[in-house]
């Protein structure tokens, strides 16, 4: 089942076609031997990637093992942060862990610009449950801000939260971006039993474009090869236009987007979509890893910002278009020589809601078959799926193969499910975790 049917792709092209068009020494955080860490964890935690001069930094999974990173049924947020970005301007931030039946919480996070270096300054506002500290070795001149001893209880219902002050630079910097690492601990006194979690969001400086996950419209700053994103802004194109032909045209309503990667080679997009306030456009192939520079053309006018390109970088569609609540997405029933795709969600896009799904009777295999993008050059067979707490089979993970640029998760729903009700379902990707997306089972 790892190409869907005719049918299942008329479906998917009449969804799709809806959602466009609206648009080394580790440590630990806990037990004895961290006892030198009980006031918060080490440095450079965050799993900020290669930028700049400065390698990759590890994750607390490096100690915490008992999870794949990123593949636990929590949530890791960050809130309050814009799209852009003034000099010297003050934001307050909110970093949230979530998980049911958690005895404690803890998280770091830094500021980056696209070389690496420490973006602006953050700011400790309250000081019995946040620290600062410095990075070292690798990563001197880095700013960390971390939870502290007091800090690691929780402060709501299976959850913790922390807020603080980022001051951005005295002048612009480019993009810069957040990057957070949580745990979510058993509260053992030890370092097992703890799930651990990253994410990322970026700001552009003001006045510039804002790019995002065309499936999540999450503006994560990130992408890949053959991604599908969305650039948000102003005076972007001359009027609305979609495109209508393949290839995918380089030129819509008055408007052309090149992508310049790492390596100084430049490219036209592909365009989806094209409006005044937002273009959908394909990332060429063969756009190499690292910092990109993405550039929009109207007339003799030109907007730009950055974006990192990785391998991977799963998002998913969902039903509202707005990266959370009922994915995009069908099931496809088997039972003996019979195969049916049905629906997952009911009502419009902007109201939709999740259709209970019946597994039926013993026999029928069930598939759960999700849409999204930049998930297609996968490096391994590190593939998970969670639905609330349950591990379920990733059966396919790739390009979906009927649509350009769209890829295919197929997940086998267990029937141990039967009456769950509502279920989050968490798919991770080579430990990138996508957007949660929410199904109903009866």
């Amino acid at each position: 089942m790892q190409q869907p049917t005719k049918t299942l792709s008329l479906c998917l092209k009449l969804t799709l076609t809806a959602l466009f068009g609206f648009g080394a020494i580790t440590y630990c955080y806990y037990g004895p031997s961290a006892a030198a860490f009980s006031g918060g964890p080490p440095a450079s935690r965050t799993l900020a990637p290669v930028l700049g001069t400065f390698p990759v930094e590890t994750a607390c999974n490096a100690c915490h093992q008992s999870f794949p990173l990123n593949s636990g049924p929590g949530v890791l947020s960050i809130s309050g942060l814009p799209a852009t970005y003034m000099p010297n301007q003050e934001i307050t931030v909110t970093v949230r862990v979530a998980q049911a039946d958690r005895g404690r919480y803890g998280f770091e996070a830094q500021v980056l610009d696209d070389q690496g270096r420490k973006a602006g300054d953050l700011v400790v506002t309250d000081a019995d449950r946040t620290s600062l500290v410095d990075g070292a070795g690798n990563f001197v001149g880095r700013q960390y801000i971390r939870h502290t001893l007091a800090g690691v209880a929780p402060n709501g219902t299976n959850q913790n939260s922390w807020n603080f002050t980022w001051k951005a630079p005295v002048q612009s910097v480019g993009r810069v971006t957040f990057f957070v690492a949580g745990n979510a601990a058993n509260f053992n006194s030890a370092n097992t039993g703890d799930y651990i979690y990253t994410t990322s969001q970026s700001l552009q400086p003001a006045g510039s474009i804002v790019l995002g996950s065309a499936a999540s419209l999450v503006q994560t700053g990130n992408t890949t090869a053959e991604g599908i994103v969305s650039i948000f802004g102003t005076g972007l194109a001359d009027a609305m236009a979609a495109a209508t032909v393949l290839p995918l045209p380089t030129t819509l309503g008055g408007a052309s987007v090149k992508v310049r990667d790492s390596g100084g080679m430049e490219r036209n997009a592909g365009l989806f979509f094209a409006s005044p306030q937002q273009i959908n456009l394909l990332v060429p192939a063969g756009t190499a890893a690292g910092i990109a520079t993405v550039t929009v053309t109207r007339g003799t006018s030109s907007l730009n910002a950055t974006i990192l390109v990785e391998t991977v970088a799963p998002t998913l569609f969902t039903a509202n278009a707005n990266g959370t609540g009922v994915p995009a997405a069908v099931l496809v029933r088997q039972r003996g020589t019979t195969q049916t795709v049905e629906p997952v969600f009911q009502g419009a896009a902007g109201n939709a809601q999740p259709l209970p799904i019946d597994l039926g009777p013993e026999g029928d295999q069930v598939v759960l078959v999700l849409f999204g993008s930049q998930f297609r050059a996968r490096t391994g067979t590190n593939n998970r799926a969670l639905l609330g707490v349950t591990d379920a089979t990733v059966q396919f993970a790739g390009a979906q193969g009927d649509l350009v640029g769209l890829d295919q998760a197929n997940i086998l729903i267990p029937r141990t499910l039967v009456g769950s009700g509502n279920v989050n379902v968490g798919l991770t990707i080579d430990n990138r975790r996508a957007n949660l997306v929410t199904i109903n089972i009866k």
